[in-house]
Parts: C-alpha cells; structure tokens; sequence
C-alpha cells in the first residue's frame, strides 16, 4: 500500500512495536494466573484450618503463666477423643454455647485426686505431681471433697493459675465428661511475641 506519493506505508510502521503488548499481555496474564493460584491455596487452607481447628480468645488469668488474657489460640477438634494428663483442653461452657473454658487435664477416669491444700501439692494416685507450668502452689479448695475418685467417662481440670481459677475444685465445674471436650490447645498464634506451640 502507498500514499499520494506513492511511498510505501508499512516503511513508516516499527515492526517490533507491537512486541511490548504482546509481552505486556503475557505478563498480565502469568501474573493474574499466580495470584489466582495464591488465592486457591489460601482457601484450601482456611477450608482445611476449619475442619481440623478452630480460633479461641483466651479469656480470664485463670490458665497464666501458660496462657493469657487476650491470647489467640488453634484448638484441634478434629479426632481428639482420647485425653492424656497435662493437655491443655477447651471445654464447652454449661452456660453458653458460643463460650468455653480453658483448662489443664489433671487425671482420668478412675485415677483418684488428692490435694494437699497446706503444702500445696497435688497427687494422682498417690504420686506427686511435678508442676513446673503453674503460677503458684495450690492453696484454693472448693467444694470437692479430697481424696476424689474421677468417675467414669469424665476427667478432672485445673488452671494453671491454681488459686484464680474455677475447675473441677468447684461445684459449678466438677468432673468434666469426655463429650464437653472441644479439643486440645495446640498453638498460640497472638500475639507475636508468644507466638509458637502450646505446652
């Protein structure tokens, strides 16, 4: 094709003009693909947080030094059924369902619990425990009667904060059935600088 004088249109044309939007568009869509990537595995991710974990806010001093006040903790839900001495355990809440407790397991069905209120120490089966996880030794007695034989399909809960804490030493607690268990804190991602595996 020519002009008026007869010279050749296409020599006033760049050849490699239009590589830079071929690239441009290569790029745009290497990029939209990489954040579409991003974004599936993230919500893999959530979806399977989910179904394994949940979220909890730490309320209350009653688990310190362990846990505190305002802590965002990962709870294990799923195929938690079988709860071993020294977990820290959500329990659901006798009077609301959006609510849970935050304990330690201390003894299992059929151990039997005693308290030395005066020296402050703690027996299963009459074997001391060793406790390097709580605030202080454990003077607060409730209204349990010691020794106590947990009975069957329960277990017995304390806070780590021994004498702030309403557990299995309360009437308004007492045994906690197995089926009250909500899961196994296992992890505190709040706030940062506390932030790892749960003891």
């Amino acid at each position: 094709m020519r002009d008026r004088e007869g010279r050749d249109i296409e020599t006033f044309l760049d050849p490699a003009q239009d590589v830079p939007t071929r690239e441009q568009a290569y790029s745009l869509r290497r990029s939209l693909w990489e954040l579409f990537r991003v974004l599936l595995a993230a919500v893999i991710l959530s979806g399977t947080l989910l179904v394994f974990f949940r979220a909890s806010l730490v309320r209350g001093s009653s688990m310190e030094p362990t846990l505190h006040n305002g802590d965002c903790i990962l709870v294990r839900t799923w195929g938690y059924d079988a709860p071993e001495p020294g977990d820290i355990v959500a329990i659901k809440a006798k009077d609301r369902d959006d609510k849970h407790l935050i304990k330690r397991v201390i003894a299992l069905e059929g151990d039997t619990v005693h308290i030395d209120f005066e020296a402050g120490d703690v027996f299963v089966n009459g074997q001391r425990l060793e406790e390097p996880y709580i605030a202080e030794a454990t003077r607060l007695a409730g209204e349990t009667p010691f020794p106590v034989t947990v009975p069957p399909g329960c277990c017995f809960v304390l806070g780590d904060n021994r004498n702030h804490s309403t557990d299995s030493r309360s009437a308004s607690l007492g045994f906690v059935p197995l089926g009250d268990l909500e899961g196994k804190a296992v992890f505190r991602f709040a706030p940062l600088s506390a932030f790892g595996p749960i003891q």
